[in-house]
């Protein structure tokens, strides 16, 4: 049966509290999201720091170029790149990390076509993951988001994020309709409007007999 890979973020305004607030993520979690934007004066010693602390599969997400160029050569296992950012970095620096290229659009979600066409520009880097997350406002745009997912190529990691209380639909059914993961939020709060408790979305999961 198809294992649900379900990751939970990790934050925290001081180096301290993040890695308390990691350590308690990771009992829960078989892959965090280490969202480090948040840490003031991130140093590449607390960058080292993150990654000799963190014990299972990571990603390392920030919007900030300075944070990303300090993390290139720290082995984490993926860096979330947003695609705004892409001319600004060399993909070809990136030898110890997997690239989750990633679009938000925290208003609406595009129109399918609008969508393809991203999807089709975002594959040309040739990256490891292409992951799409937005707002989802009505019934067509959780279509749009589920054809996306329906029209990836075969053995292609794509993960697709659907936003808002009526986006959730898209957080539950993504992983079995294909979505390399989900993201659901634990006790120290959502970083995505939307996001479900990872409790309640293992007790989903369990209730149609995946784990």
């Amino acid at each position: 049966m198809k294992k649900i890979k379900i990751c939970t973020p990790v934050i925290g305004e001081t180096l301290k509290k993040f890695l308390k607030n990691l350590d308690q993520v990771q009992e829960i979690s078989s892959i965090v999201e280490l969202r480090v934007d948040k840490i003031k004066n991130l140093s590449v010693k607390d960058l080292v720091l993150v990654r000799k602390r963190t014990k299972k599969e990571a990603i390392l997400t920030s919007r900030r170029k300075d944070i990303i160029l300090k993390s290139l050569n720290l082995g984490f296992d993926f860096i979330d790149i947003d695609v705004s950012m892409i001319n600004d970095l060399k993909l070809s620096r990136f030898k110890q990390s997997k690239i989750i290229l990633s679009f938000h659009d925290d208003e609406k979600t595009p129109g399918i076509q609008e969508l393809t066409v991203l999807v089709h520009h975002m594959r040309e880097y040739n990256i490891e993951v292409i992951k799409i997350a937005t707002m989802v406002n009505d019934d067509q745009d959780i279509k749009n988001l589920l054809q996306i997912l329906l029209n990836k190529k075969k053995n292609e990691k794509i993960i697709i994020i659907g936003m808002g209380k009526k986006g959730q639909i898209i957080r539950i059914l993504g992983p079995l309709l294909g979505s390399f993961l989900t993201f659901a939020s634990t006790k120290f709060g959502a970083t995505a409007p939307g996001q479900i408790d990872i409790d309640k979305m293992k007790n989903i999961y369990k209730l149609l007999n995946y784990s």
